[in-house]
């Protein structure tokens, strides 16, 4: 009686007999003591301790039923992994988003055709799985470098030549030298790596947007803005006369730039998809590092100067770019991160003359050479293309030399003296 009514206390208004009802089922049960021998509970019947160990059973079960489908399992399985549920799969084109129908129906039609992920870069997908750089070795390996700041291809990889800043340069005809790891920075879309990247953009056509320029401080960071507000306060004061020509740029406008040359006709305007013109704050808003001004080459001297002393990067007065002045955001990348990036050899930055890196040696006819693989590059696409110079052998033209003289005449035998034969 007593573990009855611990499990369900006896209801008011009940009779001498005592009705427990289970909550998940419709059937009650209905337990009656005889009379006589409610005064003896301490000598209880068999019978009786039978129906009461049977209810406890009944109201036991499906608290056993959940408890053993919530616990996890600690005994180690040789089956595969479960595959993740439909609610947790992105919608992808061949299976549309799941909204609005039935439990029964989504577990059928994603048990008929699962969704497949494209890969991620720098993922677990890719087995990599590192995310802190603390969580590198003394000595990590170049593969975890890259596998840290998801630099998928065969291209060189680490702090540019110039500047302490982490870099990718991809394996194509005429590469850019890309920004990796800094927030705010355009970068290829989910799975594409560089190379990629690089195909797809020159392969691209962008619409008049492209021509829209900005010359606004409002579109800067404010750390530069303020920057650039005392420089162009001290070029006054020192007479140079310097017009600004853009401020932030989009990344379809420097997508546009970085084809000419390559898939445009004209010169080389830029070396990279990731300007410091195109940087954004963390909600996206433009947040530029970078200004292009109009100088005359009497004042590019002073210009520079002036630049220098306020701690603005410029790429000196007898670049291809005089005119432009940066702040580069090198407190994205800690100085533990730095120190294990000098232990990778610098990229070479390239050029604007060639399209190619600064270290290469040059070779007669190098710029229609690199064009000419960029339109094979564009025209099927190589996931590696092969960069490497192979020149066949030379066509030598015919020439027509003399015929050799005839060889002299043999002269003639001399008689022989002596007898005759007989």
């Amino acid at each position: 009686m007593w573990l009855l009514q611990r499990i369900h206390p006896p209801c008011t208004g009940c009779g001498p007999g005592l009705r427990s009802a289970h909550p998940h089922r419709r059937a009650s049960i209905t337990i009656r003591f005889h009379p006589q021998r409610r005064r003896h509970a301490e000598v209880p019947d068999v019978t009786h301790v039978l129906r009461i160990a049977a209810v406890m059973l009944l109201c036991a079960a499906p608290l056993l039923a959940q408890t053993t489908g919530s616990a996890p399992s600690k005994t180690p399985s040789a089956s595969p992994p479960a595959q993740p549920s439909a609610a947790a799969r992105p919608a992808t084109s061949a299976q549309p988003p799941l909204a609005g129908r039935p439990a029964d129906a989504v577990s059928a039609s994603t048990a008929r055709a699962p969704a497949t992920l494209p890969p991620v870069v720098g993922g677990v997908a890719d087995g990599c799985t590192i995310r802190d750089i603390t969580r590198l070795g003394r000595n990590p390996t170049p593969g975890e470098l890259r596998c840290r700041y998801g630099a998928k291809g065969p291209g060189r990889f680490g702090l540019l030549s110039y500047l302490d800043v982490p870099v990718y340069q991809p394996v194509t005809p005429q590469p850019g030298t890309h920004v990796v790891g800094v927030p705010g920075m355009p970068h290829p879309a989910l799975g594409e790596s560089y190379e990629q990247w690089e195909w797809r953009v020159l392969r691209t056509k962008y619409g008049p947007g492209v021509g829209a320029v900005h010359r606004e401080m409002e579109l800067l960071d404010p750390v530069f803005a303020t920057r650039l507000m005392r420089f162009e306060r001290d070029l006054a004061v020192r007479g140079v006369h310097a017009r600004r020509r853009e401020t932030w740029r989009s990344p379809e406008r420097q997508a546009h730039l970085f084809q000419q040359g390559r898939s445009r006709p004209g010169p080389v305007a830029t070396t990279t998809l990731t300007s410091w013109h195109n940087r954004v704050d963390r909600n996206g808003r433009p947040a530029g590092r970078a200004a292009d001004y109009d100088v005359s080459p009497r004042d590019l001297a002073a210009f520079h100067e002036v630049a220098a002393s306020l701690g603005l990067e410029s790429y000196g007065a007898d670049s291809n770019d005089p005119g432009h002045v940066f702040l580069p955001d090198t407190d994205a990348a800690t100085g533990m991160e730095i120190a294990v990036l000098r232990l990778l050899p610098r990229v070479p930055h390239v050029t604007l003359a060639t399209g190619r890196p600064y270290d290469e040696p040059p070779i007669p006819g190098m710029p229609n050479h690199w064009r000419e693989l960029t339109a094979i590059f564009l025209a099927r696409w190589v996931p590696w293309p092969n960069t490497e110079i192979r020149l066949g052998p030379p066509a030598l033209a015919r020439v027509a030399l003399p015929r050799p003289p005839p060889p002299p005449a043999p002269p003639p035998a001399a008689a022989r003296r002596g007898r005759r034969p007989r």
